[in-house]
């Protein structure tokens, strides 16, 4: 085994040294901050265009006269109205397949369906379609206001805003009187309707809301509400309107998956509390009861995107009066089309900014009578008439006004209200159509304004990388100089833009525009005094670039985008075949074994990354998930929980071996890895190892005690991973080394004897030797990415903790061959891009998609029951952002791996950090290159038939991988900075 050590003589370091070293870490972070600031100006300048928000009407409706005039008829009102709305409550749960399909959710909740087919005056059974995203959140705000969502609404699911647009809610309490409307279940409702919370009156509380987003607990939120609504609804003189939320269905789907006995379980109790309603209200002709779901779900129980199974969800309506035309089962309808319909129904106005169209059945009436329905419908017609005569998106739709003149004349002229019916409907739909597709327009001045910045960025980064090499002999003059310059062009840039802005009434766009060109400008003219580029590019350099060129071109298709992870895996192992043919050319017999190995296990290891995985709708039936336990479910297997311990055990050894090969596993390493990182991950693997054992049904009389342990083991952790260890390694700064000392007296002795006066004179008295000299620098980092690793670890299941110990060992056999093969002095980029490249083959390799309903939001939970910033914050960027944050935190070691210090060299410690912010621009490169691509290729493709099911998300992605990265590349100059201020108090 080679053994790397060094006999130096004691040194004093000088002040004045470590003062300027610390000053050159100090402003070397200004280079990995500017151009963070850079790619987050240009990704909010994109995002103003691309990610679209709808203009909100404050209009509150009113009833007009029509609703008095002498040829409207409408139906006859309730007096109250019960909405138990089942979150994520598919169609088909409601349903019978009538194939002999004997999945667990078919045929149990059948209530709704037996009622509507012997009662179908009294009972109706519809298909939804809801608009996605299909996050609980937007649907509600549609489901009260019949409005549309945008895209860019989906990221405010978890931070709801007050609704300030017109909604039936706010009209029951404005037309019946403050606190007529009782409420048990999600609390989203009352973060959108604040009112709600307002049902105490008369010492009478009605307002019982729950946490919501806990989906590891399917039954505290639906046993709360079940408790509370029995005696509200005895008190009907109290309230209008009831509403009810259940929150078992959704959570039961992502939790194990709509096709399992606890989904069934969890109908089978919904379908008592439908039928125990209907028997309440069965003797009270003045009550309507309606049951729905917010949204569906997919195969695997999980929501937000607009798959056949999410946009689908059902609605049954109820009432012990008739009330209903018949219908076909298998009628579709819009879910805003319930907002006019509950509207008329309770004898409130129509919501100003509805959209939606009244129910056919319900505005008909047993009776069949066209002119409720045509006075219903020409209400509706003229509410949407008068809310686009106030709407700034309308103009130039001339020929849907002549569908509503003539829809009028029909109706001044003509008693065929059938006829009168289809043409407002006609109206209504085109509408519809028209504002999803007018609310589909691009800002698209704003989008090149990012693209450009991100071009800009990216030329002054390639600049910067090509400079700021090793024949500048102090770095820091370098950033001294620029810095001043960087700063004043963007403050002129600033000025200028906020002048132009105000004058075009575009500032936020011209502010930041100019900030950040201002900026580069400033850069461009300070790179005028600096030497220019003294060495060639390297091939291996050509390669990165090659790498990051082909990796972007992908977001050209959308097949390629669906398919990414296996085009990186190909990206990968054929640089491994790039290496292994590289390794070939090596002159030493022993270090080209070594390298062969190497590239042969990067190879499989690349192969390897890609096995797991969670499918996307859109690769079915090509692909299949093997993340969990089956493809319809959301825990882990039994197998997976088995790999997960083998890993703590293994993992640990092979960092062992990589730190032995430059006779480093001394001093803190034992301890740090050999034993604190293994114990982590065996009590990783005991966390969820409770988890499964909590889930299986047979354990459901220890839910409690399990679930106490589990908490008790992931806070113990968080603890260890994401406090203690960063803590002890900043303030204990612990190094790998072993101090030899050799009393070299029987030496001089000897040499004395033999008359070898030369040897005795120059020997030591007592000699000094260090092992693990060589890797000084590489050994200390590596302990603190071993501890992030080990934070990143706990906040994934079990397969994307196995992933991430895959990426470890991955890295660790990069920089073997990096060091072999000479990669980080020929060409430092290529290390820094390749892994940035892994990153994102490991987000997907940890059960990730480029879409919203692969994150993983049931993780917001492991350490607290109820959300708990910044605890579930944190568990959540680790689990979805994880992969990015341990690429960027591994750049320093593509410099520090197997690196000695020099002593009383303070030039060559400057020189460091230098290689250690070069190579940060490298994977800023890589980053930066990606989401500029990817915005050029979104403003190609911008009105693709994709655009918002492929393309916005991978766009999305993008944005947080460069923040991701650039932020770890922040973190890790920073670390690195301490790491060569250590290591110069030492060897200075």
């Amino acid at each position: 085994m080679p053994r790397s050590s060094r006999a130096i003589p004691a040194s004093s370091v000088p002040q004045a040294h470590k003062s300027q070293l610390k000053h050159a870490t100090r402003i070397s972070l200004l280079v990995p901050v500017w151009f963070f600031a850079l790619h987050i100006l240009a990704l909010v300048l994109f995002a103003l265009g691309f990610l679209l928000s709808r203009p909100i009407l404050p209009d509150i409706a009113v009833k007009s006269a029509s609703y008095s005039s002498p040829d409207v008829i409408l139906p006859r009102a309730f007096k109250r109205t019960v909405v138990i709305l089942i979150d994520a409550l598919r169609h088909d749960f409601i349903g019978s397949s009538g194939d002999g399909n004997e999945a667990y959710y078919l045929n149990v909740l059948t209530t709704p369906l037996m009622l509507s087919v012997s009662q179908p005056e009294h009972a109706a059974v519809f298909k939804i379609i809801a608009d996605p995203p299909t996050t609980t959140l937007q649907r509600l705000k549609a489901l009260t206001t019949g409005s549309l969502p945008t895209f860019i609404d989906a990221g405010s699911n978890f931070n709801g805003a007050e609704v300030t647009e017109d909604s039936w809610i706010g009209q029951v309490l404005s037309s019946r009187g403050d606190g007529r409307t009782a409420f048990a279940g999600d609390d989203t409702w009352l973060s959108l309707f604040p009112s709600l919370s307002h049902g105490a009156y008369e010492d009478k509380n009605l307002t019982f809301p729950y946490e919501s987003f806990n989906v590891w607990d399917l039954h505290t939120v639906d046993a709360g509400v079940t408790s509370h609504i029995w005696p509200v609804l005895e008190r009907r003189d109290d309230w209008d309107v009831l509403i009810a939320h259940y929150l078992g269905v959704d959570h039961a789907g992502h939790r194990f998956g709509p096709d399992t006995p606890q989904m069934k379980e969890k109908l089978l109790e919904m379908d008592t509390v439908v039928k125990n309603v209907v028997n309440a209200i069965k003797d009270d002709d003045e009550t309507l009861l309606v049951v729905l779901g917010d949204h569906g779900m997919d195969d695997k129980g999980d929501h937000g995107g607009d798959s056949k199974g999410e946009v689908e969800a059902g609605l049954f309506l109820y009432s012990s009066r008739p009330f209903l035309a018949p219908v076909d089962q298998a009628e579709t309808i819009n879910q805003i089309d319930l907002v006019p319909t509950l509207s008329f129904l309770l004898d409130i106005p129509v919501p100003f900014n509805n959209l939606g169209s009244p129910i056919a059945s319900a505005m008909l009436g047993p009776d069949r009578n066209f002119q409720q329905l045509a006075s219903a419908c020409r209400i509706v017609a003229e509410q949407i008439h008068g809310y686009r005569s106030h709407h700034p998106s309308f103009e130039g739709t001339d020929e849907i006004t002549e569908i509503y003149s003539a829809a009028s004349e029909a109706w001044n002229a003509s008693e065929d209200y059938e006829r009168i019916s289809e043409l407002y409907l006609a109206y209504q739909k085109q509408n519809l159509k028209t504002c999803r597709e007018r609310w589909a327009r691009f800002d698209v001045p704003s989008m090149v304004a990012g693209i450009v910045v991100f071009l800009a960025s990216f030329g002054a980064l390639g600049v910067f990388y090509a400079t700021f090499d090793d024949s500048l002999e102090c770095p820091s003059n370098y950033l001294n100089f620029l810095a001043p310059k960087i700063g004043l062009g963007g403050l002129t840039g600033l000025a200028v833009g906020a002048g132009l802005g105000y004058l075009q009434s575009r500032i936020v766009i011209a502010t930041g525009f100019g900030l950040a060109m201002g900026s580069i400008l400033g850069f461009v003219k300070g790179m005028h005094r600096i030497p220019g580029v003294k060495s060639p590019v390297s091939k291996w350099t050509v390669l990165a670039l090659l790498a990051t060129i082909l990796h972007g071109i992908l977001f050209a298709s959308n097949s390629y985008v669906v398919w990414e992870a296996r085009s990186l895996s190909f990206l990968l192992v054929s640089f491994g075949f790039i290496l292994l043919a590289a390794s070939f050319r090596l002159p030493d017999a022993k270090l080209r074994a070594t390298a062969v190995f190497h590239s042969l296990v990067f190879i499989i290891q690349s192969r390897v990354a890609e096995y797991p995985r969670i499918c996307r709708e859109e690769q079915l039936p090509f692909c299949t998930s093997n993340f969990y336990a089956s493809t319809a479910s959301s825990v882990s297997s039994l197998t997976a929980l088995i790999i997960l311990f083998v890993t703590a055990v293994t993992l640990p050894a092979i960092i062992r071996s990589f730190l032995r090969t430059s006779a480093s596993y001394e001093g803190s390493a034992p301890l740090w890895v050999g034993t604190g990182l293994r114990v982590v991950l065996l009590l990783i693997g005991l966390y969820w190892t409770l988890d499964y054992v909590e889930a299986d049904p047979n354990s459901q009389a220890y839910v409690e005690q399990l679930k106490m342990y589990k908490y008790v083991v992931s806070r113990l952790l968080f603890g260890v991973t994401v406090v203690g260890a960063p803590l002890a390694w900043f303030r204990g700064f612990p190094l790998c080394l072993r101090v030899e000392m050799a009393n070299n007296q029987q030496k001089i002795k000897q040499a004395l004897q033999n008359g070898d006066m030369d040897t005795a004179s120059k020997t030591s008295p007592v000699s000094v030797e260090i092992i693990g000299f060589g890797n000084t620098y590489g050994s200390l980092y590596l302990l603190l990415f071993v501890s992030v690793f080990a934070a990143v670890s706990l906040c994934m299941k079990p397969v994307g903790g196995i992933a991430m110990a895959g990426m470890v060992y991955q890295i660790l056999t990069l920089l073997e061959l990096g060091d072999v093969l000479d990669l980080f002095t020929i060409s430092p980029i290529v290390t820094p891009t390749v892994i940035a490249l892994m990153s994102t083959q490991y987000y997907f390799a940890t059960g990730h998609q480029a879409t919203l309903a692969s994150i993983q939001w049931d993780v917001a939970f492991l350490f607290t029951e109820s959300i708990r910033p910044p605890l579930t914050h944190i568990a959540l960027i680790f689990n979805t952002l994880g992969p990015f944050i341990l690429a960027g935190l591994a750049v320093p070691l593509t410099v520090f791996y197997k690196l000695s210090p020099s002593p009383r060299d303070f030039g060559a410690s400057e020189a460091i950090m230098g290689r250690v912010v070069r190579a940060g621009t490298g994977a800023m490169i890589y980053a930066g290159g990606l989401a500029l691509t990817n915005c050029i290729m979104t403003v190609i493709l911008r009105r693709h038939l994709m655009v918002w099911k492929i393309f916005a998300p991978r766009f999305m992605l993008a944005g947080a991988t460069v923040i991701a990265i650039d932020l770890a590349i922040v973190a890790s100059t920073f670390f690195a900075g301490k790491v060569i201020e250590g290591v110069y108090d030492v060897f200075g």
